[in-house]
């Protein structure tokens, strides 16, 4: 977990309840008094097991209070006896425990952060020294960084978990923020369950790019007519015919050659990719058909069919090419990724089969679609309902 270092001179700004005092109890009695929520029950008689829906010690509820501003004796006595039902390594473990941040920080989000743990212990596998460290230091982060007060409901949510562990902890690896991330999560469950965090986003992944709407595909014809020159009108017509015509990625418009464009005699026009993406054959929509077909007649035999005079073949030279061409004001912001969406979305809107739509587009999930299917429009619900009652 990352060590806000550069923040040691910090002050601590924040009182919280000195360290709870733990009572000493024989082995028996704490065997004894031990609460397990499980959540399920064993009937030995019927030789069922017997599972619980919402299973809670009450003592539990009580004690979460302590981390909601509400440190009530009852609260205070119910997670006093929480922590001293903890086995004595694992209590020893915490009391001994040193963090690296500023002392005085340390011992003002000491007491909370301890109990946010002995909550979430029971909840998981995890141990004490795997989840105290990342959780001192992310309390710290939300209550000296971004000035959160020391409360539950505030701190213990996804939102700002995932915030952290984007922003703060960056230069950890995937593989570390997301451990970490997971660990956060298991204590603000117990600390806070009606913020239960679920579905947390993949680490790497990046807000979808938005297709071009009505407008936006206008002005990328008037952005590939406008050109100052044949061999650039020629370029920006070719790509959003293999973008926004056949979806194909970046890296697949990079390394496709004049040979894997096919024009039949109605004129109809496929592409097969052998590079740069999954192996297939992609029909090019009617409106793209055309120019391309006509830029095909003119690529060499073996030239690459995007700028058939290069010699580059990452994918790069999309984004290159964007960055040189003429874009007067008003020009649309030309991105490979999104007229791929584009041409995703216009599929969808023409109810194209999801299976032969995800074979066309070198998809292995549904993931994409998934988050594209805002952009198309809903038929009316008159429609709506008529395609769900289907025919007799």
């Amino acid at each position: 977990m990352t060590t806000p270092t550069e923040l040691s001179g910090l002050p601590a700004t924040r009182s919280t309840p000195s360290a709870i005092k733990r009572p000493r109890k024989s082995t028996a009695a704490r065997i004894a008094n031990t609460h397990v929520d499980s959540g399920v029950d064993y009937d030995s008689d019927a030789r069922l097991l017997v599972f619980r829906e919402g299973a809670e010690d009450p003592r539990v509820a009580a004690a979460r209070m302590m981390l909601h501003g509400a440190a009530s004796e009852d609260a205070r006595v119910a997670m006093e006896a929480i922590r001293a039902e903890l086995p004595p390594a694992t209590a020893k473990k915490m009391s001994d425990y040193k963090s690296s941040l500023p002392a005085a920080a340390v011992e003002a989000i000491r007491p909370f952060v301890e109990n946010a743990v002995a909550l979430a212990l029971p909840k998981t596998t995890h141990s004490v020294e795997t989840l105290l460290g990342p959780c001192m230091h992310f309390v710290y982060w939300a209550v000296y960084v971004i000035g959160a007060d020391l409360d539950a409901d505030i701190i213990f949510k996804r939102e700002l978990i995932e915030n952290y562990v984007r922003g703060a902890a960056k230069d950890r690896s995937e593989g570390t923020r997301r451990n970490h991330r997971a660990w956060l999560f298991r204590v603000a469950e117990a600390a806070n369950p009606e913020a239960n965090p679920r579905n947390p986003m993949p680490l790497n992944a990046r807000a979808v790019e938005t297709p071009y709407d009505a407008d936006g595909f206008v002005a990328l014809g008037r952005w590939a007519a406008g050109q100052k020159t044949p061999h650039m009108r020629t370029a920006a017509k070719t790509l959003l015919a293999l973008g926004a015509g056949a979806g194909l990625r970046a890296s697949e418009i990079a390394v496709l050659r004049r040979e894997a464009i096919t024009v039949d005699e109605k004129g109809r026009v496929t592409i097969e990719i052998t590079e740069g993406g999954p192996h297939r054959v992609v029909p090019v929509t009617a409106q793209f058909e055309k120019s391309l077909a006509k830029a095909a007649k003119v690529m060499p035999p073996g030239s690459f069919a995007f700028l058939p005079n290069r010699v580059r073949t990452g994918h790069e030279v999309v984004s290159a090419f964007v960055g040189r061409s003429s874009m007067p004001p008003g020009s649309p912001v030309v991105r490979a990724s999104k007229l791929r969406n584009t041409w995703l979305v216009r599929q969808m809107t023409n109810r194209v089969d999801v299976l032969t739509l995800m074979d066309a587009a070198g998809l292995q999930s549904l993931e994409s679609i998934s988050r594209l299917a805002s952009y198309v429009p809903r038929p009316s619900e008159k429609d709506r309902l008529a395609q769900l009652r289907g025919t007799r």
